[in-house]
């Protein structure tokens, strides 16, 4: 291909890609104002699941900001859903159970988080189901703050952000990850095309779930959250994101190199079930800055070697700033969302070696089935 033709093809790519995600940050950077007034539902009641397996080390500070929400007690109802764990898991809800009525721990009906998920449900009291999971912690007013919004805007599904926090450098690129992951779930979902979602802060009503038969026929062990907005979606359910500081939840990042690439072949393998645009779309955009870089490899040498060759290059370097700063301008302004330290060459940084590293994870996700608390994913 000429110098020049494959500048254009590269420089159209990453308008597109630019113009996108700078789409997805002036949509988050909208709706930071609130839900708006009216009501358009009005659910009163709500269920909060915490689907668990051999939490017993960090279910008590989870459970104790759950007790704190600022909500009356009669109106949230807290299930915790055993999935079978090997350790004081139950004793622990049972004890804390002793002086809070509205706690209970469960015993999954089956095997997995999906079942662990289907039972709270089908125990459930409440109108709304907000799912956490048993490592997170969250303010006293997330419950709340959930209700508004869904009752403002008359949501079925109600997504919300997961901050991740961490130390020393795989901390920090776990950091810069997650918050490039949420401006995007964020982003699509407020353009109406929502299909990413994190298990450990999302709501729904029990009538929805009954409505799209929640998890049956579904074969993964995981993907809770992506493939549940996935039934929502075609069924023509109301899903929005709570896009408040109040609703988000935290999380630890990993600790070790090898829980964290675990863990991200987890997230790679649920997307093998994901139907429809959004797979080719996430492969075009990792594939991007590789077609970016072979471009680079063809034009630059040619700079002083050939006649007209500035155009093509001018293209190219408008191409990769196309690519990376919407990108950078959308991780601070979720930074700036979660209350998060942000520095900009950090944030280059992190979506550069997000970009070596997703492919290869991506690619190994079809071999390899990692495991997630002593059980094959």
């Amino acid at each position: 291909m000429e110098p020049l033709t494959l500048a254009v093809v590269l420089f159209a790519l990453s308008f597109l890609h630019g113009m996108v995600v700078e789409q997805w940050r002036e949509r988050l950077a909208q709706a930071r104002s609130g839900p708006g007034e009216g009501t358009a539902a009005s659910y009163d009641s709500l269920t909060i699941i915490v689907p668990t397996r051999n939490a017993a080390g960090t279910l008590i500070p989870l459970l104790q900001d759950l007790h704190a929400q600022d909500l009356p007690k009669e109106r949230v109802e807290v299930l915790v859903v055993d999935d079978h764990s090997e350790d004081d898991t139950a004793a622990v809800v049972h004890s804390m159970g002793l002086k809070w009525p509205e706690l209970r721990c469960i015993s999954n009906d089956g095997v997995g988080k999906k079942a662990a998920i289907t039972t709270g449900v089908t125990h459930a009291s409440g109108e709304v189901i907000l799912l956490t999971d048993a490592d997170a912690r969250c303010g006293v007013s997330r419950a709340s703050t959930v209700l508004k919004w869904m009752n403002a805007q008359g949501m079925d599904m109600a997504l919300a952000a997961v901050r991740t926090e961490g130390d020393g450098l795989l901390g920090r690129i776990q950091e810069e990850e997650q918050a490039g992951l949420t401006g995007m779930a964020i982003g699509s979902a407020l353009q109406g095309r929502p299909f990413l979602a994190n298990g450990a802060n999302m709501a729904f009503t029990r009538k929805a779930f009954a409505e799209v038969r929640g998890y049956q026929g579904d074969p993964y062990a995981s993907g809770d959250d992506v493939f549940l907005v996935q039934r929502m979606k075609r069924a023509g359910k109301r899903i929005g994101y709570v896009v408040s500081t109040e609703a988000v939840v935290s999380v630890a990042a990993e600790r070790t190199w090898g829980m964290a690439i675990q863990q991200r072949l987890r997230w790679a393998g649920k997307m093998r079930g994901v139907r429809g645009m959004t797979p080719w779309v996430g492969s075009l955009g990792l594939a991007l800055p590789w077609a970016l870089l072979l471009g680079t490899w063809q034009i630059a040498p040619r700079l002083f070697m050939e006649e007209r060759t500035l155009e093509p290059f001018a293209l190219l370097l408008l191409s990769w700033l196309l690519w990376c700063v919407p990108a950078v301008r959308l991780v601070r302004e979720v930074k700036a969302f979660l209350s998060q330290r942000h520095s900009n060459f950090v944030a280059f940084l992190g979506l550069v070696l997000f970009s070596l590293y997703a492919p290869l994870i991506a690619l190994l996700s079809w071999v390899v089935r990692p495991q997630w608390k002593g059980r094959k994913t």
